[in-house]
């Protein structure tokens, strides 16, 4: 089956994401933050065990129910771009190097070690930053996170119905 509408989308969510300098943004199978070109990929599965985890990982740290993930998700790829410029050094490569190593684990872990691996990557250094600077911007816009929702929600239910996919985004506003 040949997938209709992916530059739209992409254009779509791009756009809702310009206001934080991010250059672009990929449909892809995770979120990423792509630092040289200042770009981010996304994806369009919810309530998956990882962002079951990074929810609950959230409403644990921070103190934050997440009404809508894919939003949070969006704006802690955004963090990376705002608040990490500070992570270098020591600290870069222990992130890094945790990384790679909770990545190797993950390949052969069952479901209770995956998510106390995905909560070890959550807590890493870069990681935190990226999540806080999400949530604070959350905390504090709660009428922009909306608008940007009801925006990506329009492109995504347009999206879908190009495709004849089921329509069930969670987040409703």
């Amino acid at each position: 089956m040949r997938v209709k509408g992916i530059r739209k989308l992409n254009k779509a969510i791009s756009a809702t994401l310009e206001p934080f300098e991010i250059e672009g943004a990929t449909l892809s199978d995770e979120y990423s933050y792509d630092y040289e070109s200042a770009s981010v990929t996304y994806k369009i599965t919810e309530n998956t065990l990882e962002d079951i985890w990074f929810a609950e990982f959230i409403k644990e740290r921070f103190d934050y129910d997440v009404r809508l993930p894919f939003v949070i998700s969006m704006l802690h790829e955004v963090g990376h771009h705002k608040a990490n410029d500070e992570i270098e050094g020591a600290i870069l490569d222990f992130c890094l190097t945790e990384k790679k190593r909770i990545e190797e684990e993950m390949e052969t872990a069952d479901t209770e070690r995956s998510k106390v691996l995905e909560w070890q990557y959550f807590n890493l250094p870069d990681e935190i930053m990226a999540t806080q600077w999400a949530v604070n911007f959350a905390k504090q816009h709660p009428a922009t996170i909306e608008k940007m929702w009801l925006a990506m929600r329009k492109a995504f239910y347009q999206f879908y119905r190009e495709n004849g996919l089921e329509i069930n985004i969670e987040g409703e506003v």
